[in-house]
């Protein structure tokens, strides 16, 4: 029965090859685009070296979610004096 259970299903350790397919089609793009983009090199190894201590999967994305929202928040803070200089 148990078999029948997880039949097509992974082990909860092992990723389905789509997913490391996809891991590593965007680690690709991201390297492509570092290429084109060098000046984000230091911003990235940045991300990296905190999502390294985030721990778990749920860890990184709440980390990722963090560091978005602050880039957002200093967008918002651009803007408003934009609109300033603007008016």
């Amino acid at each position: 029965m148990q078999n029948h259970l997880n039949k097509g299903h992974h082990a909860p350790c092992q990723r389905p090859a789509t997913s490391n397919r996809r891991l590593q089609e965007a680690l690709a793009n991201r390297e492509r685009y570092l290429e084109r983009h060098p000046h984000l090199r230091v911003y990235q190894a940045e991300i990296d070296r905190i999502l390294d201590k985030s721990g778990n999967v749920h860890g990184r994305l709440a980390v990722i979610g963090t560091l978005m929202q602050g880039k957002l928040l200093e967008m918002q803070g651009e803007f408003c004096k934009l609109n300033r200089f603007l008016q």
